[in-house]
Formats: structure tokens, C-alpha cells, sequence
């Protein structure tokens, strides 16, 4: 019975939280260059600050330009902005900074089997989906979507 219960074993895990892209609308790549995400306290009206993080091209953060739009991947996997926290966009070419708070997004867990006779020899992975956030003070809602590109758009 042991060997049975160890050959057919299932664990349960946290499924991950996807980040919001920035997509810059008409800004010039230099000014994009090098920007600042500030991670702080949730619902604390940004008056505690966890940490800071440098985005800077071709470093840490995947630039795609399509006509005048720029979006931008933070590469690193582990700081982008997610779910559990307010950030604040800081853009030093323009001295500009944009606010991104409330985000709301499921909050899922996966099972996956690691026995022997599993399906899932080569790991298990699932999202949690983001449903809405507020860029400015403006609510922005998500469709789902199967590509896990979530953009939030910010005019120059």
C-alpha cells in the first residue's frame, strides 16, 4: 500500500501571478531608456516603500516597439509589477510618474502529480489571471487572454 500511495502522489501549489506590461505610447526610446518601478505597501497611500527596481534596455527589460507604441517585459522573473502591492512608474527623461494600484487578480492553486507514473515529469505550471488595476486613478479592466500580456498603456 505505501509503494502504491508513493507512485501516485499529488502535491498542491500557489499558481503564479502574471505581471502588467508598461506600453509607452509616442515615446522616444531614449526616453524610455532607463525608468524606475517602485514597489510599496498596498492600500497605504504609497507611504511605505519595499523596494526599487531599474529597468533599463536591453539589460533588464525586453523592449518591443510596434508603430509608436514601446512595450516593455521585465526579464528578470521576479520584478514586475504584480499583484500584493502599489507601484509607482517613475520616468526620469520626463521626470513623469505613474501610479498603478488595486490589482485585483485570482488567486489559484495547481496540483501536480510526482510519482513515477506522473503525467507531469516536466513540472507544472499554472497563472493566476489579472482582472483589473487602476493606472491614475483610472480603472482599467483585462479581457482574459491565452497569451498572459496584460498592457498598460501610458500617453507621453
Amino acid at each position: 500500500m505505501l509503494a502504491l500511495t508513493f507512485i501516485s502522489c499529488t502535491s498542491e501549489y500557489d499558481c503564479t501571478d502574471l505581471q502588467l506590461q508598461p506600453a509607452y505610447i509616442g515615446f522616444a526610446t531614449s526616453e524610455i531608456d532607463t525608468f524606475f518601478l517602485k514597489r510599496f505597501k498596498a492600500n497605504d497611500n504609497y507611504q511605505h516603500l519595499i523596494d526599487s527596481f531599474i529597468v533599463n534596455y536591453g539589460y533588464s527589460g525586453r523592449y518591443e516597439t510596434s508603430n509608436d507604441t514601446t512595450m516593455v517585459v521585465v526579464t528578470d522573473g521576479k520584478n514586475g509589477i504584480k499583484v500584493d502591492y502599489d507601484w509607482q512608474i517613475f520616468i526620469p527623461a520626463l521626470s513623469k510618474t505613474v501610479f498603478v494600484f488595486s490589482i485585483i487578480s485570482e488567486n489559484k492553486t495547481g496540483k501536480c502529480g510526482s510519482g513515477i507514473f506522473s503525467m507531469d515529469k516536466f513540472g507544472c505550471y499554472c497563472t493566476n489571471e489579472i482582472y483589473s488595476a487602476k493606472i491614475n486613478n483610472q480603472t482599467i479592466s483585462f479581457s482574459i487572454s491565452n497569451t498572459g500580456s496584460h498592457q498598460i498603456f501610458i500617453r507621453k
